[in-house]
């Protein structure tokens, strides 16, 4: 199986897809579900393969969701895959038929973050702010396709807890994406950049523009940029080390500023006594309408040219 398009970076639906099935053909034990998006979340690909292992249950999510509570107890690996703003049918199932149980499932969120011309009903923006307060559940957003590859490979090799996957519609940044499988550290986050006196703390595949805000800087040496792709648990061992150093710290998430990534760095520091400022950047407390991603992203200011605009500001 292979993707069209070679000379492009993949559609992480595709990397989900595809990494599946290449995990599925060495653990028998993985389960896929689907709530009728066998298509747009590419797990076609697994159910081509292994129909009797992949499952669409229909336009029914919170069905879906119990269906892999079960699974799991019976000693299954699930995948659910479920658009990010579809899940929210299902809030009650997570709570009290996966989190509860402590079961775990593995929630891949497709199409988090702004998702572009289906608009206000279609965007993934509340997944960060209504799953953060959920007990036992790890959240992750992956940087880019081999990130999203690693986790997926890393959340079959046997969690103690469930875990919420979320990546974005669209393409990603690497052609050369099928590199051989890396064991994430779960609650781990990665420093990209050194800098001096400002500290960047992005989640998820928002982290780059920000890289490429920096690139097209003249002087970026004053800013350091963390990668925090587990949003829960939070790596405060890093936290702290950057409260300690930092007089300035950034956040910026592709979700709503209201709950999510940055209200749980602001909520440490503010129970840490950080004496620096703060700035919360991604989605603001609006419901957003449809276009396409770029302009989305200029509307909230988390483009490429508005990042290095309130970069360069400091």
């Amino acid at each position: 199986l292979a993707i069209a398009d070679d000379n492009l970076p993949p559609k992480y639906q595709d990397v989900f897809g595809l990494t599946l099935l290449e995990l599925a053909e060495q653990n028998e034990k993985i389960i896929g579900i689907t709530p009728a998006m066998p298509s747009g979340s590419s797990m076609k690909f697994m159910m081509d393969v292994f129909p009797e292992r992949a499952i669409d249950v229909g336009i029914a999510e919170q069905h879906a969701v119990t269906l892999a509570a079960g699974m799991a107890t019976q000693g299954m690996t699930v995948y659910c895959n479920i658009y990010s703003t579809f899940l929210q049918r299902a809030y009650d199932q997570i709570i009290h038929d996966v989190a509860l149980q402590n079961l775990p499932v593995i929630f891949c969120l497709d199409r988090a973050g702004l998702v572009g011309e289906d608009g206000a009903t279609h965007h993934g923006v509340f997944d960060l702010a209504y799953l953060n307060c959920i007990p036992n559940l790890i959240i992750h957003a992956p940087l880019n396709e081999r990130a999203l590859r690693n986790i997926l490979y890393t959340a079959q090799l046997g969690l103690k807890y469930p875990i919420a996957i979320r990546y974005p519609r669209g393409r990603g940044e690497n052609v050369d994406w099928q590199m051989p499988f890396e064991e994430i550290a779960i609650g781990k986050a990665v420093q990209l950049k050194q800098g001096t006196t400002v500290a960047v703390l992005s989640t998820g595949t928002i982290g780059n523009n920000a890289a490429k805000a920096f690139a097209e800087m003249n002087d970026n040496s004053q800013f350091s940029h963390y990668d925090f792709s587990f949003v829960k648990p939070l790596d405060t061992e890093m936290l702290t080390a950057i409260f300690a150093k930092y007089r300035h710290v950034i956040t910026i998430e592709d979700g709503t500023v209201t709950g999510g990534f940055g209200s749980s760095i602001a909520s440490y520091a503010a129970g840490h006594n950080y004496k620096g400022d703060i700035k919360i950047m991604g989605i603001p407390d609006e419901f957003i309408e449809h276009g396409l991603v770029q302009q989305l992203q200029q509307y909230c200011r988390i483009d490429v040219k508005s990042l290095r605009d309130i970069f360069s500001a400091y």
